[in-house]
């Protein structure tokens, strides 16, 4: 893999909806964390490893406050820099 490869990621799967390639629901990821979470709902992607919350709150400003709040809830430690 090519360092500087980077991939956008549907937080919110689309499973083929269109509506779901809106901004808020799209997010940097490399391609081991998109085909990680390939097709997982957000909440388990981020309970599996609960240290993911935290970097998707501080690289997440853009999404949408709904799938903040998960994150904010399935993260196990405070959000970097004192967050929002």
């Amino acid at each position: 893999m090519q360092p500087d490869i980077i991939t956008l990621d549907h937080v919110r799967p689309r499973k083929g909806k269109s509506a779901y390639d809106r901004p808020d629901n799209l997010v940097l990821a490399c391609p081991p964390c998109n085909a990680a979470k390939a097709d997982t709902p957000l909440l388990a992607f981020l309970l599996a490893r609960r240290s993911r919350g935290v970097f998707l709150l501080h690289y997440g400003d853009h999404l949408s406050d709904p799938l903040k709040e998960l994150a904010r809830q399935a993260s196990e430690r405070p959000m970097l820099n004192g967050g929002d």
